[in-house]
């Protein structure tokens, strides 16, 4: 959710706080005037007071995600709920889409309900499988991000405070893996597996 959601969502609060203080003071001056409608007026106050709820909840947190530019398909495979994540991603990606995709996956994942271990960071790596002989099946990191725990960054700004190192060795290696294997089908079904642990 951008920040035009979330402005949109606190100034809701504020005005429906505004109206149910209102029907608050009537609904007391009714109770003491013995007026008719003060049953009504206090199912009024009750519903403003839980419409301002939901939209202060609503401004709090995203109800859309964030589309990065150039992000492909990933899984996550491991994910602790604290300062560690793990996704999978094809062996067919290139450097510049597993930045994106680290991206969005650390859009997604990044929430401020987690809780830290000992560090400040929230760090997330992205695996794929590689398969150097029949029936072989071997997990290789091709990439880190890593930024502020508990965090959504959005804005530009927000994002410098990213940082992501992408493993040159392993997009070697899965470079010359292509050139061997020159079947339409990767081996072990062409899927990666999600089995696969941090």
């Amino acid at each position: 959710m951008d920040r035009t959601l979330e402005s949109f969502f606190a100034s809701a609060t504020q005005i429906g706080l505004g109206l149910a203080g209102l029907l608050a003071v009537l609904t007391l001056l009714a109770w003491i005037r013995n007026w008719p409608l003060k049953f009504s007026l206090v199912g009024y106050t009750a519903f403003m007071l839980v419409l301002a709820a939901g939209c202060f909840a609503l401004s709090l947190g995203p109800i859309f995600r964030s589309r990065i530019p150039g992000a492909v398909h990933y899984t996550t495979v491991y994910d602790q709920g604290a300062d560690r994540a793990v996704i999978a991603v094809s062996p067919d990606i290139t450097p510049e889409q597993l930045i994106s995709t680290l991206r969005q996956a650390a859009s997604d994942l990044g929430s401020s309900g987690r809780f830290s271990t000992g560090t400040s960071l929230f760090t997330l790596q992205a695996r794929t499988v590689i398969h150097p002989e029949a029936e072989i099946s071997v997990p290789l990191l091709l990439g880190t991000l890593q930024q502020p725990l508990g965090m959504r960054l959005r804005t530009d700004e927000e994002l410098e405070r990213q940082q992501i190192q992408l493993e040159e060795d392993a997009f070697a290696q899965l470079s010359s893996l292509n050139r061997v294997d020159v079947s339409p089908t990767p081996r072990g079904g062409g899927s990666f597996p999600e089995q696969v642990r941090g």
